[in-house]
C-alpha cells in the first residue's frame, strides 16, 4: 500500500485583491456645500454611567447630620434669644435701682408704668437720704409679655430682697411694681410740720419715700425745738414704715410752765372753784407739750397730779406765752385747770 505526501500548492501571486479596509463615515456639515469643507466624525453616543453607591452613602450619612443638628440649632437660637429677653429686663431693673442710687427719684417712678407715687416723690428728699447700697439682679421670670425680676439692695446695713413685677410694652420691657413706700409720721409737732430736705412731710396721710435712712430737719425756735428720730424705709410695702416727730419745749419753759400749773391748782382748790381737785399733794408730772406756735405766742398744756400711788388724779392747765416782736415774752396766760378754752387770764407769779 503506498501513501503520498499531500501537495500543498500555492495560490499565485496578485490572483485575488486583499479586502478594502472599512473607512470612517464623515458627515459634512449641512449648513455648507462648500467642497473644502473639514469632514468631522459622526459624534459617539454617550455611554450611560452606573448608579455610584458610595456617593448615595455619603449623601445619606450627610442628610443623617444635617436633620440631627438641625433642632439642635434651633434650641441654640431660642434659647440666645431668652438669654437677650432676660438681659433686657434685668438692664430696666437696673437703670431704675440706680437711678434711686443717686436720688433720681422723679426718674425712677418715671420707669414704672401707671406708679402712683410718680407725682409725689422728691429728688431733694431722696438725696438726703443715706442710699441704699449694693443694688443688683437676682433672678428674671418671663412669661409670655409678664416678668418678675428679683431685686436684692442693702439698708442701714441690712439686705433686702424684692420681687417687681414687669411688663413688655411696645417691644420693651418696663416694670409696674415701685419699691416706694408709704411712711406715716406720729407725734407731737405742735405748730411745727415735719421737714426733710425743706419739704413737707403730712401728719394726715403717709408720704410716698424710696428705700433709705431719713432724717427729719431740725427746727429751731428761742423756746422749742422741733426734730424725729432717724427711720428706716425698706421698700416693702407689706411693712409699712412709722416714724416719729415732736416739738420739745426748752426746760425752763417746762419748769416755770409746771410751777404755774401747780400754783392754779392750789388756788382753785382752796377758793373751791374746783372741788374735783382732791386732797393731797398736787405735783407737776415734769412734762409740757406745745399745742400752737406763732412768731407773737406759744401755746403749752402742762399737767398736774394729786393723790398718791393707789388713787392719782391729772389735770391740765392751758398757757399762753406772749412774745413781742424781738421774741421777748411779755405776758403768761392761762385758762381755768381742765378746761380747753382760749388762754386769756393772767397766770399767777410763780
Amino acid at each position: 500500500m503506498s501513501s503520498s505526501m499531500p501537495e500543498f500548492v500555492m495560490p499565485p501571486a496578485g490572483d485575488a485583491p486583499l479586502p478594502a479596509l472599512e473607512q470612517p463615515v464623515t458627515v459634512r456639515p449641512a449648513h455648507t456645500s462648500d467642497p473644502d469643507a473639514r469632514d468631522e466624525p459622526a459624534p459617539r453616543p454617550a455611554r450611560r454611567r452606573g448608579i455610584d453607591w458610595r456617593h448615595v452613602l455619603v449623601a445619606g450619612v450627610v442628610g443623617a447630620i444635617v436633620g440631627a443638628l438641625v433642632p439642635g440649632g434651633i434650641q441654640l437660637a431660642e434659647r440666645a434669644a431668652v438669654g437677650a429677653d432676660e438681659d433686657r429686663l434685668g438692664a430696666t431693673a437696673m437703670r431704675y435701682l440706680t437711678a434711686i442710687v443717686e436720688g433720681r427719684a422723679v426718674d425712677a417712678e418715671a420707669m414704672v408704668s401707671g406708679s402712683r407715687a410718680a407725682r409725689s416723690v422728691s429728688d431733694a428728699v431722696l438725696q438726703s437720704a443715706e442710699p441704699i447700697a449694693r443694688p443688683a439682679v437676682r433672678l428674671v421670670h418671663i412669661d409670655g409679655d409678664e416678668a418678675t425680676v428679683e431685686v436684692s439692695y442693702e439698708v442701714d446695713g441690712d439686705e433686702v430682697v424684692r420681687p417687681l413685677t414687669a411688663e413688655r410694652a411696645a417691644g420693651a420691657w418696663q416694670l409696674t411694681e415701685s419699691l416706694v413706700e408709704p411712711v406715716t409720721v406720729f407725734g407731737n409737732g405742735g405748730a411745727f410740720v415735719p421737714l426733710i430736705a425743706g419739704e413737707e412731710l403730712s401728719m394726715a396721710a403717709p408720704s410716698q419715700l424710696h428705700p433709705g435712712v431719713y432724717s427729719f430737719d431740725v427746727q429751731d425756735d428761742p423756746m422749742v425745738t422741733a426734730q424725729g428720730t432717724a427711720f428706716v424705709v425698706d421698700g416693702d410695702r407689706a411693712t409699712p414704715t412709722e416714724a416719729f416727730y415732736e416739738a420739745t419745749l426748752d426746760p425752763e419753759v417746762i419748769e416755770r410752765a409746771g410751777a404755774i400749773a401747780v400754783a392754779v391748782a392750789e388756788r382753785c382748790r382752796a377758793d373751791g372753784s374746783c372741788p374735783e381737785v382732791p386732797d393731797g399733794d398736787i405735783q407737776h408730772d415734769a412734762n409740757a407739750f406745745v399745742t400752737a406756735l406763732a412768731p407773737t405766742h406759744l401755746e403749752l398744756r402742762s399737767a398736774v397730779m394729786v393723790g398718791g400711788p393707789a388713787s392719782m388724779s391729772w389735770f391740765d392747765l392751758g398757757i399762753r406765752i406772749v412774745r413781742d416782736d424781738r421774741g421777748a415774752v411779755t405776758e403768761w396766760l392761762c385758762t381755768p385747770l381742765n378746761e380747753h378754752s382760749a388762754p386769756t387770764e393772767p397766770c399767777p407769779a410763780v
